[in-house]
């Protein structure tokens, strides 16, 4: 009764499997992927490596407590405050403190109930311009994550089309396996029809040697055939990270046959889709972006360094307030940290400029030269089912000529063997087509998209 069921629901579970096709691949491209973790890893750690420069503008509580017992003098100092720093490079204070008898590190001295202390730090040059070293280098780490981030595309780029080239692999070796089968069944075929002619007495029994070796030989190329299609097939199941037995239960395979397409089509704003689409591009923006902000904070040091303080106290016990105004002013006359850092970042804001030039120079002729060569593919193909229906007419009439006792059971072998060629070299054909409409979208950096 289980086997009826098994026979019976098999041709079900057979239909149920999906027909997996170039972009199923993407299903597999997630983090539970190794290879594709790993492409993804450096974004993911700059990511979190901005919560560090982002700590500088962190609400800070400090405490400090001093007690000074020495043979002709004594004190005691106590201070808690809350710190801010902002953006522009100011900073704010509030704090309580006492300070009771001679200090060991200033000169404050309070009233017994302490003090009331406020403080704001003001670096006029950071102020005037909205920016800072904090800030600075908190958008430089933003920035170099984004960064990071195309850098990632241009990994998972890479993955997707080696794992694509690999799957395209697969299907070339599943389809000559095929045509290695096919022409073991006529070699089984011709075993049939010699066994039946040996029988009637029309053949010599020595007959039957020739076409068992020809058997022989084309199960020893099957063997050969199936080991080079596993092989691309463990190679395949490897990058997408799941077992052989899963994928043949979920999967089908598709043919490796591909559409012919118009060259002139596909060469058809290829230069504003690569702009658009290639993360080298991006990556380089961003780059610039950080040397621009790089300008903007060392267009600083070229004025004084000028900072103010400005404290105010309010007495407990006394009832009473205070103030302190401090100023710095600081300024190297031959300002040779502004100069120097001002030729550097000019320049390589030049060489990355070049360098976007030359990507682009670079893209633009491996495009042309794929679209060159996917049109000799195209002619191949065409002149390839041409040749392939004069060898199957050539086959056909050997056979019927050697069924008829007019021919060699040798001539009939070549000739299928000239069919098997034909049929395995159109399979090539399509093989380098599609990897060349795979060089082809990795160029203008579409592979990823939706077809």
């Amino acid at each position: 009764m289980i086997k009826t069921l098994c026979i019976l629901f098999l041709p079900l579970l057979a239909f149920s499997k999906t027909l997996f096709v170039q972009e199923t691949i993407k299903e597999y491209l997630n983090e539970n992927n190794p290879y594709y973790y790993a492409t993804i890893a450096k974004e993911s750690v700059s990511k979190k490596n901005e919560k560090v420069f982002e700590s500088a503008f962190d609400t800070r509580l400090n405490m400090k407590y001093d007690d000074k017992r020495y043979p002709t003098t004594q004190g005691e100092y106590q201070q808690v405050d809350i710190t801010k720093a902002i953006g522009n490079g100011m900073e704010f204070r509030v704090a309580y403190r006492s300070a009771q008898g001679v200090q060991e590190y200033n000169n404050i001295k309070t009233g017994k109930e302490g003090e009331l202390y406020t403080s704001i730090n003001i670096p006029i040059l950071s102020l005037i311009n909205n920016t800072s070293k904090n800030k600075l280098d908190y958008q430089i780490a933003k920035l170099r994550t984004k960064e990071l981030s195309q850098g990632s595309r241009k990994n998972i780029l890479s993955l997707y089309y080696i794992s694509s080239k690999v799957y395209f692999e697969l299907l070339l070796h599943k389809s000559i396996y095929q045509t290695e089968q096919d022409l073991l069944k006529r070699a089984e075929l011709n075993y049939e029809f010699i066994s039946k002619e040996v029988k009637s007495g029309k053949l010599a029994p020595i007959a039957l040697i020739d076409v068992k070796s020809q058997i022989i030989n084309r199960k020893q190329r099957l063997l050969s055939s199936k080991n080079r299609y596993q092989n691309a097939k463990n190679t395949f199941l490897k990058y997408l990270n799941i077992s052989e037995r899963r994928f043949d239960t979920l999967y089908t395979l598709a043919s490796i046959k591909v559409k012919k397409t118009s060259s002139k089509e596909l060469y058809k704003g290829s230069q504003e889709i690569v702009i658009k689409n290639r993360p080298e591009f991006q990556r380089i923006e961003y780059q610039l972006d950080k040397l621009d902000l790089q300008l903007q904070y060392n267009d600083i040091s070229k004025y004084p360094k000028f900072n103010m303080k400005l404290d105010s106290v309010y007495d407990l016990e006394y009832k009473e307030d205070g103030y302190k105004v401090a100023m710095e002013f600081n300024f190297p006359l031959e300002r040779s940290n502004y100069k120097g850092k001002n030729e550097t970042y000019k320049k390589e804001k030049i060489l990355l400029h070049n360098t976007k030039e030359t990507i682009k120079n670079d893209i633009d002729t491996n495009i042309r030269n794929i679209i060159q060569k996917i049109s000799l593919q195209e002619k191949n193909i065409t002149l390839a089912d041409e040749e392939i229906d004069l060898v199957k007419q050539l086959e056909s009439a050997e056979r019927r000529k050697y069924q008829e006792g007019l021919g060699s059971l040798l001539f009939v072998n070549q000739r299928e063997i000239l069919t098997l060629k034909a049929k395995q070299k159109q399979l090539h054909y399509y093989f380098e087509l599609q990897l060349l409409h795979l060089q082809l979208k990795y160029e203008l950096g579409t592979l990823l998209k939706k077809s």
